[in-house]
């Protein structure tokens, strides 16, 4: 996280020094007393059923993660909310147009070696495009939620698709 490794305070450019700021160890700005806090990303995740319950995959071309599959996902842009961004993610990575159907979690994924991150999941269902793998995916596929593939990365099983109503 790019927070952790600034030296110089983003607003004058002075050195930052360590402080106790709000009972936490903190950078701080020795010139200006700007705060540095290094927030977690904020991103979204599309789980897109189809009318048998099958869930859309894809199966990552880049880390973390490359070659696992995952839920349509990424990080939220400045300028967009997290709906529009599980809608976005979906279509770059699949090609399929979705509607968010309802949000069902959000979830603190604290061990993405990126950086932690925020990410709202929403349950989508299909509502046109064609199916293909995006630029940063080798392949989209749909899954039945009793036949998973093992290689799911980013701890989807667990956190989202173990928790999805059977039947």
């Amino acid at each position: 996280m790019w927070q952790l490794r600034a030296k110089y305070c983003p607003l004058c450019g002075a050195g930052l020094v360590l402080a106790m700021v709000e009972d936490r160890e903190r950078q701080r700005c020795s010139g200006c007393a700007f705060v540095l806090y290094p927030n977690p990303a904020c991103a979204s995740a599309g789980v897109v059923l189809d009318d048998r319950r099958r869930v859309l995959l894809v199966r990552r071309r880049i880390q973390p993660y490359a070659g696992q599959w995952a839920l349509p996902a990424g990080y939220q842009e400045v300028d967009e909310d997290p709906r529009a961004t599980a809608l976005r993610e979906i279509y770059e990575e699949t090609g399929i147009r979705a509607e968010v159907e309802s949000l069902f979690d959000m979830i603190y994924v604290p061990d993405d070696p990126r950086r932690p991150a925020n990410v709202a999941v929403f349950l989508c269902r299909v509502v046109g495009g064609v199916l293909n793998s995006g630029s940063d995916a080798t392949d989209a596929a749909w899954f039945g939620l009793d036949a998973l593939p093992q290689d799911l990365g980013f701890r989807n099983a667990e956190l989202i698709l173990d928790r999805l109503p059977r039947g």
